[in-house]
């Protein structure tokens, strides 16, 4: 009986993807070059915008006008009049009052503002003046045990 020789002959039963180096290194030149392509588009080179600094309120934030009430809920209301505090400013709903602060005090919200979150740095002089008039302010009025 003739043994079979174990050479591997001229079949090919590998089963296994042979890589051309060739092919996949020209794919990922013209990959590289298409990335390159669309990040010269999608960057503009324009300097960054620039925000304003965070500022008070000069508004008073009306919260308590909606303690206890009832209010009917309805699907096809338009966003301003459904349940919760509106934020005509994102256009969105809010539907609480703790959740309202977060927002109109988060970056979002500030942002829509076109303010940044960082805040303006004080000069000694408006420190100064920030003190006295709080000094004068807790002068004239506040809690006096005298009241009793």
């Amino acid at each position: 009986m003739a043994q079979p020789s174990n050479s591997g002959g001229g079949v090919d039963n590998t089963f296994r993807k042979k890589f051309d180096r060739e092919e996949y290194l020209q794919r990922a030149r013209a990959r590289e070059e298409k990335e390159a392509e669309a990040g010269k588009r999608t960057k503009s080179s324009g300097p960054p915008v620039q925000r304003k600094p965070l500022k008070h309120r000069d508004y008073e934030v009306d919260l308590e006008s909606r303690l206890g009430k009832t209010q009917v809920v309805t699907p096809i209301a338009p966003l301003s009049q459904q349940a919760g505090y509106y934020c005509s400013v994102c256009e969105c709903v809010v539907k609480d009052s703790a959740n309202y602060l977060d927002h109109i005090n988060g970056k979002k919200h500030q942002r829509a503002l076109g303010m940044s979150m960082r805040s303006e740095r004080a000069t000694l002089e408006q420190v100064k003046d920030r003190f006295e008039v709080l000094k004068k302010r807790k002068d004239t009025g506040g809690f006096t045990e005298q009241g009793y």
